[in-house]
């Protein structure tokens, strides 16, 4: 699949995501991040935050509130097809806690289980992709591990 065919298949999963309004962008609002979280992403529609801003935040996904973590998903997908540093933390974002680290488990499963079975498909797509076009076995084994673990599963 190509990066446009990827990306397009990204934005009509999410197509009807309301956008969260500017003060609900964060749940953590005492997080000395949260104010330039808000400030960079709070108002935009996703297509319209820059790559440079998804990357200055590519660490702070899970600051996210739930609706706002659904609404900026595909900002992070479709930086990450071009952006090596936004790529490495969104696997790392996508990737589920094993089982000796329960309470980031649970905070994963709270996340990412209320997406819809198109959106999981979608990021399932893109880790399928980034799997594909890595050269490394390590970062190939890595892609493959978050697909296997989480996102290849039935959505429940």
């Amino acid at each position: 699949m190509s990066d446009d065919s990827l990306r397009q298949s990204i934005e009509h999963a999410f197509s009807d995501v309301p956008r969260p309004e500017k003060k609900r962008v964060a749940y953590a609002r005492g997080a000395w991040e949260t104010p330039k979280l808000v400030r960079d992403f709070g108002g935009r529609h996703w297509k319209d935050v820059p790559v440079e801003k998804v990357r200055d935040h590519a660490a702070h996904l899970s600051l996210f509130s739930m609706e706002a973590l659904t609404y900026y998903l595909p900002a992070y997908l479709s930086a990450a097809l071009v952006d090596p540093d936004v790529r490495g933390f969104l696997l790392s974002s996508l990737s589920i806690p094993d089982e000796t680290q329960p309470d980031l488990r649970a905070f994963f499963l709270r996340r990412f289980d209320r997406l819809s079975p198109p959106q999981r498909n979608a990021i399932r797509m893109f880790l399928i992709h980034m799997r594909d076009a890595s050269t490394s076995p390590i970062s190939k084994q890595s892609w493959s591990q978050a697909l296997e673990t989480y996102w290849d599963l039935p959505a429940e």
